[in-house]
């Protein structure tokens, strides 16, 4: 049966010296990797985790992420990333809606799972330990017959939220389309800048799959990634349109002189942004359009330069359909068939033929493609908002915002935003006057949000109204 950790172990018998892990404090090999991953697999074996099991993952990125993960998979167990910028609730309904049998957690962080815990932790050295659960949940019937590496919890198109069950097959297909036009190899040196929490499958999987060495940076801000990008020369950037933003506003010069990529996701890039980094440092960023249920069907490698803001051509893998419904100027709402898709969604279970419809997987994206068969996305066919590729309803806001006896009505929508690529702003209308004490009001909203929610979620901005924008048939707005 196919594991992306037998994948890995095959690329370090092959490889055995060359680097994997290079970060200012150590140098990993292949080989030292290896042993490192079967040293936590064994402590996790002596802390009663046993193949079949399902764990949660709420680790920081960086080299025990990659560790923990892969000694989970050697072992035979389903991974659950829990990200750390999640609030205590959101982590909470994590454990309470997938089956998790432990967790693995950072010292200092507040682990989800307390109400479900059983005995004491085992450290699994100086920077995590695990603990078992026993949770309500249940795993859906049909998990079974999946050899399932990753359950990725998700916002679904319901607004609710849901796990993404990617298989070991999934994700392997996903990396072999993608390395058709990437070609990453033994010879690069991946500078990674973003989430493992969000960012994982068709990135961290693959320069490990391909034996490339990952660049782990102790800051992503563009002074720390460019201090060692001088010791260990990238050949390779993944990042987000506010890493390549914050490098190309960087004062000096010099930087990335053996850099022959630098692929830009989460979000979209402003023309700017491209623009700026290519005078820097003499190489375009490529857009990617990744998607969690997909993988990656689009990268702009062929027209960077000349076409910053696509997100380029279709991989040779996959096929891609336009749907015209009415948008005008062009525009089509975009589905995607090929290899890689999900293999299900785990709550409520919907199994892969039942999601992608004769294989198409409709994104909901709204765009156009040109003469040079670029695709340039325009909106959302729905009104989720994306923070650096951290994907929410505005439903989930707007509850929130809700339970202040101060506000009447609340609407949530995504605002455009140079870095960030969206940011969240809210529209309320309060009970009585929106001209009197919104000031103080909008601090408790702001403080309430805070609270309850992960801090890309929390409005940038508030808008005190007497009414909120409706279409003409009453719904409210979810736009600028």
């Amino acid at each position: 049966m196919l594991n992306m950790d037998l994948a890995f172990r095959q690329r370090a018998s092959a490889q055995s010296a060359a680097p994997a892990i290079l970060t200012k404090r150590e140098v990993l090999s292949y080989a030292e990797l290896d042993r490192r991953i079967g040293d936590v697999a064994e402590a996790l074996g002596k802390a009663g985790v046993v193949a079949g099991q399902t764990l949660g993952l709420h680790l920081p990125s960086g080299t025990d992420y990659i560790v923990h993960c892969y000694a989970a998979w050697r072992l035979g167990c389903t991974v659950v990333p829990i990200a750390l910028e999640l609030s205590e609730s959101e982590k909470e309904e994590v454990v309470r809606t997938i089956a998790m049998q432990a967790m693995i957690s950072a010292p200092g962080t507040v682990a989800p799972g307390e109400s479900s815990r059983v005995g004491q932790n085992l450290e699994l050295g100086a920077r995590a330990f695990v603990f078992r659960l026993e949770s309500g949940a249940s795993h859906p019937p049909e998990l079974a017959a999946v050899n399932a590496a990753f359950i990725r919890f998700t916002s679904g198109t319901t607004g609710r939220s849901k796990g993404v069950v990617l298989s070991h097959e999934t994700i392997m297909e996903r990396i072999v389309a993608a390395n058709e036009v990437l070609h990453i190899g033994a010879e690069d040196r991946v500078m990674w800048l973003l989430s493992m929490s969000y960012h994982f499958t068709v990135s961290i999987t693959a320069y490990l799959t391909f034996g490339a060495a990952i660049i782990l940076p102790k800051s992503t801000l563009a002074a720390g990634v460019l201090d060692v990008d001088a010791r260990f020369h990238a050949t390779f950037l993944y990042g987000s349109p506010m890493h390549c933003a914050l490098l190309a506003d960087y004062p000096g010069t010099g930087g990335f002189e053996q850099l022959r990529a630098a692929i830009s996701t989460t979000t979209s890039m402003t023309p700017g942004i491209g623009d700026r980094f290519l005078a820097r440092f003499g190489v375009p960023v490529a857009q990617a359009l990744g998607i969690i249920e997909i993988g990656l069907p689009c990268i702009n490698l062929i027209h960077a330069r000349g076409k910053p803001a696509s997100v380029g051509n279709l991989l040779p893998a996959y096929e891609m359909r336009q749907a015209d419904l009415g948008y005008g100027d062009g525009l089509r709402e975009i589905s995607f068939r090929g290899p890689g898709f999900l293999d299900a969604y785990y709550s409520p279970w919907t199994p892969r033929s039942h999601i992608a419809a004769d294989g198409w997987f409709e994104t909901h994206d709204v765009g156009l493609v040109d003469e040079d068969g670029c695709l340039f996305i325009k909106a959302r066919s729905k009104d989720v908002v994306s923070v650096m590729g951290m994907k929410f309803f505005p439903q989930e806001v707007e509850r929130v915002l809700m339970t202040h006896p101060a506000v009447r009505e609340a609407a949530v929508f995504a605002a455009p935003h140079d870095r960030m690529g969206q940011v969240p702003h809210a529209r309320i209308v309060p009970h009585g006057s929106p001209d009197a004490g919104m000031r103080e009001l909008e601090a408790e909203l702001r403080q309430l949000c805070a609270r309850e929610l992960a801090s890309h979620k929390v409005p940038e901005q508030f808008e005190f109204m007497a009414e909120l924008p409706r279409t003409a048939s009453g719904k409210v707005l979810h736009r600028v």
